[in-house]
C-alpha cells in the first residue's frame, strides 16, 4: 500500500495525466528502485526510493521538475553494495598478489609470467607475511579484504585505521616475528616491507594529500611520517601502495602530482597508486555535455548553505552546490553519498531548506 501511495504521489508531483506519461517513466524508475536505489543505507526506517524521489521533486518549482528527474534518469551513477563487494573481493588476488609477483620477479630474475614458480619461492611467502594493510576510513572494508585472501592475510597484518598507537605497532611487530619464526624465517629485527593503504572512494584527492598554508597536509603525510619512524616498517626496504576501490580521474591526477612532490621533497620512497575503477572526467555534471543542468544546480533555492562547513571549505570553493572541490559528481554509493557529488543529491535530512534525494551522513560533525 505504501508503494502504491508513493507512486501516486510521484504522478501527482510530476503532473502526469496520461497513461503514456506513466508508462514512459514509472516502470523504469521501479526497476531501478528494485535493483539498486531502494537499498541506499542512509534512507530512514521504512523509506524507499520512489517515496524519496517524489518528496525530492516536490521541492522544485513545477517548471524545473522534469529537468531534475532527467538528471536522475540519465546522469545518476549508483554503486550498489554488491558492486562494491565485487571490487573489494578482487583487490587481493588481482592487485595485491600481482604486485608481490612483480617484486619477486624483479629480485629473482624469474620472468613475471611464471607465476606458479614465483609463488612457490620462499621470498614470495616472506613478503606475504611482511605485508601490512591499513584502512583509511570506515569504508575501507578491511574485513572483506582479509576474507578474500582465503587465509593469506593474518589478523596481525590488518588494521581498520591508519593512526596507530605505539602499543598497537609493538603488538603487530611482535605478531610478525612469531609468524616469521613459525614459517622458518629468521630475522633479528622483523619489520614490514609492503604497506597497503585501503579506501573506498576518492572524488578530489584533497583528503589524502594537499599543499596549503605553505605546507603539506592530509592522510598521506601523516602515514609517511608515522611509518618511517622505523618501529613498524623496514625504512631501507619498503613500498607504500594506495589502493582505492573507486576514484575519479581528477582525484588520481591530484594524488599522483602532490604525493610525488611530497615524497621527493622529504626523501621518502614514492607512493604507488592503484585504482580498481576510475570515474572519468566526462561523468562530472560540469562537463560540456552536461551544460543543460548548470542552471538548475546553480539555483540558490535548491541549496542550503548551512551545510557548507570548514571541511568542505578545504576544497577551495565558496559554496557546496557542486560538491567538495567543485567535483559536481552525480555519484551515490550504497552506504553514503560522497560530498564530492552535487548538493542536490546529498543534502541532509536535517535541512529546513532543501533535502537531497540520497541524504548524506557526514563523517565530520561540527559542535
Amino acid at each position: 500500500m505504501k508503494d502504491i501511495n508513493a507512486r501516486s504521489l510521484l504522478v501527482k508531483v510530476m503532473g502526469w495525466n496520461s497513461q503514456d506519461d506513466y508508462l514512459s517513466h514509472v516502470p523504469e524508475l521501479l526497476l531501478l528502485a528494485n535493483q539498486k536505489y531502494d537499498f541506499y543505507q542512509r534512507f530512514g526506517p521504512g523509506q524507499r526510493f520512489i517515496e524519496s524521489l517524489a518528496l525530492w521533486l516536490q521541492q522544485f518549482d513545477p517548471q524545473d521538475r522534469q529537468q531534475a528527474l532527467e538528471l536522475v534518469r540519465s546522469k545518476l551513477v549508483f554503486v550498489s553494495d554488491e558492486e562494491f563487494s565485487h571490487l573489494v573481493q578482487t583487490s587481493y588476488p588481482d592487485w595485491i598478489v600481482q604486485e608481490r609477483v612483480r617484486l619477486v620477479a624483479e629480485e629473482s630474475g624469474i620472468p613475471d609470467y611464471q607465476v606458479t614458480k614465483i609463488s612457490k619461492t620462499d621470498r614470495f611467502k616472506e613478503l606475504g607475511l611482511k605485508s601490512l594493510y591499513l584502512g583509511l576510513s570506515d569504508g575501507a572494508r578491511t574485513n572483506e579484504v582479509r576474507r578474500s585472501s582465503e587465509g593469506q592475510i593474518g589478523n596481525e597484518q590488518i588494521w581498520q585505521a591508519y593512526e596507530l598507537s605505539d602499543e598497537k605497532a609493538d603488538d603487530m611487530v611482535e605478531e610478525l616475528a612469531g609468524a616469521l619464526k613459525k614459517n622458518g624465517f629468521t630475522n633479528s629485527k622483523p619489520r614490514f616491507n609492503l604497506i597497503w593503504l585501503l579506501d573506498d572512494f576518492s572524488g578530489s584527492g584533497n583528503t589524502y594529500i594537499r599543499f596549503a598554508d605553505n605546507k603539506f597536509k592530509g592522510k598521506i603525510k601523516k602515514i609517511y611520517e608515522r611509518l618511517t619512524r622505523g618501529d613498524l616498517i623496514d625504512t631501507n626496504h619498503y613500498e607504500i601502495f594506495l589502493l582505492l576501490y573507486i576514484a575519479t580521474r581528477q582525484a588520481l591526477n591530484h594524488i599522483e602530482y602532490w604525493s610525488e612532490r611530497f615524497t621527493s621533497e622529504n626523501g621518502f620512497k614514492p607512493l604507488k597508486i592503484k585504482v580498481l575503477h576510475i570515474i572519468e572526467e566526462n561523468t562530472s555534471l560540469l562537463s560540456a555535455s552536461n551544460a543543460s543542468f548548470h542552471a538548475l544546480l546553480a539555483e540558490d533555492k535548491y541549496y542550503d548553505h548551512a551545510y557548507f562547513d570548514k571541511n568542505i571549505e578545504v576544497g577551495g570553493t565558496l559554496d557546496a552546490k557542486y560538491g567538495f572541490a567543485n567535483c559536481a559528481l552525480p555519484i551515490v554509493l550504497s552506504h553514503n553519498t560522497p560530498n564530492n557529488s552535487v548538493y542536490m543529491l546529498w543534502g541532509p535530512e536535517t535541512s529546513d531548506k532543501f533535502q537531497g534525494l540520497f541524504p548524506r551522513a557526514s563523517r565530520h560533525r561540527e559542535f
